[in-house]
């Protein structure tokens, strides 16, 4: 669980760097908000046009030589960046192929977990787990003082890339253990056969445009929390320390709900409809552009939106366990895209509207969101069991 969290976590600091580091970033390449979403989304958009590819490949290799790949690339990509991001053309991308790195990783590191924890603590797990994205954040906010403040915002970069680098040296390998069947699957039985999802495929389409829909909101939040503070009265400082505390608010919600999830007979699926709905709500308290509704709406925001990948990649595994590796591939597709419109349209928004407008938008995906899932959901839940166990018809 400590080493998916870190090469979570390393996968991740690219993006969220960019974010935190936005204002200086503006200052020293001389662009605007349009041009940070689209170096956002440059590293989804990358991740989107892999997903399901290296799913694949992940299955073939194992998850643990899959993830050391992942953290040593994000380990490159960032200390490059540091060096040699002298201009926008050139943050863009080292961003966007940074997206490699976390299109490997995220299937390698469910995976990672499918094979190497019991199928007792795998909500647990994957809350840890996916707790790197908002971990990847808390650190991005913590440079905004120590470090983009004092030395410049490159050096951000190259510290990142350093402990990335360490993440490498630090994945174990796991065997053939139990995944969430309770079927066991061994690494060489794994990279012979054509590993396909149980879920049938118009199902995992409609999965992958609900986390599409919640995906944009989520990057959003995380792209733009602290320049949309800024423009409402926050201190620049305050602010990091801000995306700080969401930070720790969305690690803890995932942990809480990970360990609910272990133990509660609710679906997966009927959880993830609830926080996307609250996340809308959320989302409509920061459109607001009142800066006591922003401390007010940022618990609930973080802690709904940032909180949910751990219960998706949970429902992933319980309903494919014959290869979650695959189908997360597959249905990471609809979070990468979403983080690619997210913060790309939300940047837009800006600079033709404003902050308040975004946010109405986000708002409104969210909403969508809560919708398609709650359809998805229902239908995989109360799937028949033939459907279920019938991997080769549902790529028929």
């Amino acid at each position: 669980m400590t080493a998916s969290l870190l090469a979570t976590t390393a996968a991740n600091l690219s993006p969220t760097l960019v974010s935190a580091l936005a204002v200086q970033i503006q200052d020293d390449l001389s662009i605007g908000e349009a041009e940070i979403g689209m170096t956002v989304s440059a590293f989804f958009f990358v991740g989107a046009l892999t997903s399901a590819w290296s799913g694949r490949m992940v299955e073939r290799t194992g998850p643990a030589a899959a993830l050391r790949v992942s953290a040593a690339a994000a380990a490159a990509f960032m200390v490059i960046t540091g060096a040699v991001g002298r201009s926008w053309a050139a943050l863009i991308i080292l961003v966007g192929l940074a997206g490699l790195a976390n299109s490997w990783g995220q299937p390698a590191a469910n995976l990672y977990v499918a094979r190497g924890v019991s199928m007792r603590r795998q909500g647990l797990a994957l809350g840890i787990q996916k707790s790197g994205i908002p971990a990847a954040s808390l650190l991005a906010g913590l440079a905004i003082p120590t470090v983009a403040l004092t030395i410049g915002w490159r050096w951000a970069f190259v510290l990142g890339g350093l402990l990335a680098c360490g993440v490498t040296l630090g994945v174990p390998s796991v065997g053939g253990t139990p995944v969430a069947s309770g079927r066991r699957h061994s690494a060489t039985t794994t990279a012979k056969s054509r590993p396909r999802p149980d879920v049938a495929m118009r199902l995992l389409v409609a999965v992958t445009c609900s986390t599409c829909l919640a995906a944009m909101g989520s990057m959003a939040l995380s792209s733009f929390f602290v320049l949309s503070s800024v423009e409402v009265g926050v201190d620049e400082a305050a602010a990091g320390l801000l995306l700080m505390a969401g930070s720790v608010v969305g690690i803890a919600s995932r942990l809480v709900l990970g360990a609910s999830a272990d133990r509660a007979s609710v679906s997966p699926f009927h959880m993830l409809t609830a926080m996307f709905a609250v996340a809308a709500v959320a989302f409509v308290g920061l459109s607001t552009g009142s800066e006591a509704m922003l401390y007010a709406a940022m618990p609930f925001a973080f802690a709904t939106s940032f909180a949910w990948p751990g219960l998706f990649h949970l429902a992933m595994l319980r309903s494919n366990p014959t290869a979650p590796g695959a189908a997360t591939g597959i249905t990471m597709t609809g979070n990468f895209t979403g983080a690619v419109c997210g913060p790309l349209l939300f940047g837009l928004l800006v600079e033709l509207t404003s902050y308040g407008w975004a946010w109405g938008f986000a708002a409104i995906t969210s909403g969508a969101a809560t919708a398609v899932m709650a359809a998805a959901g229902r239908l995989i839940t109360n799937r028949p069991a033939s459907e279920s166990q019938g991997t080769v018809d549902t790529f028929s």
